[in-house]
This record gives C-alpha cells, sequence and structure tokens, in this order.
C-alpha cells in the first residue's frame, strides 16, 4: 500500500502488529511507520532490521562486545537519521545511550547538530 493510502488496519509484515482506529474508520499510515518494496515496517521494526543490517556488515569473528557496539552505533544513527532536527539528548534518551555517543554518530554521519533555537520553538 503506498503511505498516502488509507485502511481500517495496518499490520506490520515483520512483528505482525495491528494498528486501527478505534472507530473501525479508514486512517492513514500510523506515524514512524513506512511502506517499501519489502513491505510495511512499523518503528520497532525498523530499529531491528537497522542493527541487523550493521551487525551483518561485521566480520564473522567478532567478539560480542564489538557486535554490541555496532548495534548501538547502527540505532543511533538510524535515528539521527530518522530526526536529524531533534536534540543529541532526546536522541540519547531514545537510543538509551548518551548525547556524547549521539554527537560523535553525527561526526560520523557528516550532519550538524540541529539548531537549538528550533528545538525550543518545538
Amino acid at each position: 500500500m503506498s503511505p498516502t493510502a488509507t485502511a481500517t488496519k495496518w499490520t506490520c509484515d515483520g512483528c505482525e502488529l495491528s494498528v486501527s482506529s478505534m472507530d473501525g474508520e479508514q486512517t492513514g499510515l500510523p506515524e514512524a511507520w513506512v511502506s517499501s518494496d519489502d513491505g510495511l515496517f512499523c518503528l520497532v521494526c525498523r530499529r531491528e532490521q537497522a542493527a541487523e543490517d550493521a551487525i551483518a556488515s561485521a566480520p564473522d569473528d567478532s567478539p560480542v562486545e564489538k557486535r554490541a557496539e555496532i548495534r548501538r552505533a547502527a540505532l543511533i544513527e538510524f535515528e539521527v537519521l530518522r530526526n536529524p532536527d531533534h536534540p543529541d539528548g532526546v536522541i540519547a534518551r531514545t537510543c538509551r545511550s548518551s548525547a556524547p555517543a549521539v554527537a560523535k554518530a553525527r561526526e560520523r554521519l557528516q550532519m550538524p547538530a540541529p539548531d537549538p533555537r528550533k528545538a525550543r520553538a518545538n
């Protein structure tokens, strides 16, 4: 289904979570969900896929600690790309990480920090 389509019920192709309107009315695609050629995915599944893709790129003999580090970095980068205008602290709380880790991710992605004046206006 296209992102502009409406439905009475949306179901994630990853985890099979279903979302619908309590009154049974047609509703648009839930916020933070995406519809792609691969299917329809909720935010949780999108985060998990970002982490899995990053871990898959690691050498097979990577230790558990290195895989955990790769996973954390991938989740932070996913959130920075998804919400580049969110302050580092907000993204850090979302990822259960630290603001400096988010700042490092922005550097890796060559993305500037958000304008603090815009963050206060929201």
